[in-house]
């Protein structure tokens, strides 16, 4: 009876010090640099105050899962996937309380060109991608085009609708659809849609 509390012992403690040393062997896998000084593999960084990112690098570039986190509630804010430093699958946005808030699909560089908010010119922002957003029963509240520059992020307040916009009541019925001649706004700052 002693030798079997003894061995039990012995196989609980082999196994606790096989895990601390795994992990510990993959903590220093972490925000490491390749031969050629370019960050490699995966790395944990505090962008903010607020925010906490986990990115994948290959040779310098995002390539592979990339999460973000609120560090307020230490929970998953957006997660989508990089390959070669480019946005590309679905990325999800959830909310304060870890609800789907959003989905962004098929990003691609853009070539339409919008009229500024104040009517002063055209541009034409650098990517567009398709977004669903979601009321916290599940169901879709709006879907359509998404425009936005360099440097911004498609939930930001800067991106633009273009083209056709579907809404949706709290149960899922189409109440409404407008179209890019209308003049369609997200929010005050953003600019009015023209199809050119």
């Amino acid at each position: 009876m002693k030798t079997r509390v003894v061995l039990i012992l012995a196989i609980c403690f082999s196994l606790f010090n096989f895990v601390v040393l795994a992990q510990n062997g993959y903590e220093d896998k972490v925000n490491r640099y390749n031969h050629n000084g370019q960050k490699e593999g995966l790395w944990k960084e505090n962008t903010s105050k607020y925010w906490r990112t986990e990115t994948y690098y290959q040779n310098g570039k995002k390539n592979g899962i990339y999460k973000k986190f609120s560090t307020r509630r230490n929970e998953l804010e957006l997660f989508g996937e990089y390959r070669n430093d480019t946005i590309t699958g679905t990325w999800y946005h959830f909310g304060d309380y870890g609800h789907l808030m959003m989905t962004f699909s098929e990003f691609t560089k853009n070539i339409h060109s919008i009229i500024t908010g104040n009517n002063k010119g055209k541009y034409t922002p650098d990517y567009k991608c398709y977004m669903t957003s979601y009321y916290p029963n599940g169901r879709k509240k709006e879907e359509g085009l998404l425009l936005w520059n360099e440097g911004e992020s498609p939930e930001s307040d800067f991106s633009v609708e273009y083209g056709e916009w579907k809404y949706y009541d709290e149960n899922g019925n189409l109440i409404e659809v407008k179209g890019a001649r209308s003049e369609t706004w997200r929010n005050s700052s953003r600019a009015r849609i023209d199809e050119m």
